[in-house]
């Protein structure tokens, strides 16, 4: 719980980080996608995060839980102007991502493990 803090309270580098390492982990491999109708979807690696977030903003977010690659598969295909914002935390202004820039850092990470680059290829994410 202790490392959960320290990211939570961490610059906002060290959260994209951890939030990229951890989605694209064999053991994980899914994410939270939280919708406010902001316009800017949110993203979290799992409920800790997701839930402190929810408790201090006192918005209405609709929450869905995705596997990474359908992920990667709805923004490819939904040909949407979405923007992301990775790990957000109440009271700080966390960069936008776009749907190219989402794309290519967890694309990327998952390139580099090589495990899963034959699923990013059958799903013509490459």
């Amino acid at each position: 719980m202790i490392a959960k803090q320290k990211i939570q309270t961490s610059e906002y580098q060290k959260r994209e980080r951890n939030f990229i390492k951890t989605v694209t982990s064999e053991s994980t491999f899914q994410l939270i996608v939280g919708n406010d109708k902001s316009g800017t979807l949110m993203l979290w690696q799992d409920e800790y995060y997701m839930e402190e977030y929810l408790k201090s903003s006192g918005k209405d977010i609709i929450l869905s839980k995705i596997d990474t690659i359908e992920f990667l598969k709805f923004i490819k295909l939904s040909n949407s102007n979405h923007h992301f914002s990775i790990h957000p935390v109440k009271g700080e202004k966390a960069p936008t991502l776009s749907v190219d820039e989402i794309s290519k850092k967890i694309i990327e990470k998952l390139e580099s493990d090589g495990d899963y680059y034959d699923s990013l290829r059958e799903n013509n994410l490459l």
